[in-house]
């Protein structure tokens, strides 16, 4: 029975369902957490009505609405490039099970803004391979990276990363280069200027210093609950991306070029949590975005007892951490 967890699981038709309606009632029981972090409660998100921004029964209802919706749009990004090598919705249901162990998270704030911006712009990004007019997809893709960056200036740093796909994708030409160009300022132009009329220069001139201004270290802020989740989702992610280049070669090209992007953008955004552990409350659902992709296709292409055990013990942990997170924690 065990040995074959992990396969049911992959292949079921009514995984996502069953998970979906456990999610749902995981969110009502968890109730709504009050977004707290301060460190991107700044720039735009503080012109929006005050019911979007704390804590009451309209935050906690656009946070379920958005976890549906990145739900089905990280199914989309699956289908659209072929991301599996059978027919599963593991991806789908690894971040909805990763989030919503998260109690600390069950409320709107920037990061659900960020997370579901980010995932946009992958459609994008992936669809510039060895495209040789990618202007326009260029565009969008940096189009998206820079509306995020309004919100949460500080993931301005993300573009070279952002570039250096570009390059893998073979999708880099001075063309390409002066359309990420554009994209990323538009959201600036239309910020600053909007700014501008209105006599909100403030706004415009705190996203501009949020970008360089750090708050190095800050862990002893975080809570138990906080820490133990940032490393189980970079254990998820690292044995995902283990297993990826274990089995490599089981991969077609493409899928190979796009698993490398996003393993750099993973990697990439780990790593700024590490730095700025103060913004976890932004940063930790990105990485539930990469840490999905990696998980889902570790469940999905590999069969082994190794793998049937490890899927049974993170599936344990996730329920423990839940019901830690809202009965004692």
């Amino acid at each position: 029975m065990l040995s074959q967890f992990q396969r049911r699981l992959a292949i079921s038709p009514t995984s996502l369902h069953t998970v979906s309606v456990i999610v749902v009632i995981a969110w009502i029981l968890g109730g709504g957490a009050n977004p707290t972090n301060s460190d991107s409660m700044v720039g735009v998100w503080t012109l929006l009505p005050d019911g979007m921004t704390h804590v009451g029964w309209f935050n906690h209802s656009l946070a379920i609405l958005t976890t549906v919706l990145m739900v089905y749009i990280i199914g989309e990004l699956n289908v659209t490039n072929v991301l599996l090598r059978l027919n599963s919705r593991s991806i789908s249901f690894t971040f909805a099970a990763l989030i919503t162990t998260c109690l600390f998270l069950h409320g709107f704030q920037p990061g659900y803004l960020v997370m579901l911006l980010i995932t946009l712009s992958l459609f994008y990004l992936f669809k510039t391979y060895q495209q040789e007019n990618s202007a326009a997809n260029v565009y969008v893709t940096f189009l998206y990276l820079g509306i995020s960056a309004v919100i949460f200036p500080k993931l301005i740093w993300i573009t070279p990363i952002y570039v250096i796909s570009f390059y893998i994708l073979r999708a880099l030409n001075p063309r390409s280069a002066c359309a990420a160009l554009l994209g990323i300022l538009t959201p600036f132009w239309l910020v600053g200027s909007i700014s501008f009329c209105c006599d909100k220069m403030s706004i415009f001139n705190t996203i501009l210093n949020q970008m360089i201004a750090f708050r190095w270290g800050g862990y002893t802020l975080l809570s138990t609950s906080q820490i133990i989740m940032i490393w189980v989702t970079f254990a998820i992610f690292v044995l995902g991306t283990i297993d990826f280049y274990m089995r490599i070669y089981l991969d077609k090209t493409r899928t190979r070029v796009i698993y490398n992007v996003i393993i750099l953008h993973g990697a990439a955004y780990f790593l700024l949590l590490l730095l700025q552990p103060i913004s976890i409350l932004t940063l930790l659902p990105v990485t539930f975005v990469f840490t999905a992709l990696m998980g889902g296709h570790y469940i999905s292409n590999d069969n082994t007892t190794l793998s049937n055990i490890l899927v049974c013990l993170f599936t344990a942990f996730l329920i423990i951490m839940f019901i830690l997170n809202t009965w004692i924690l």
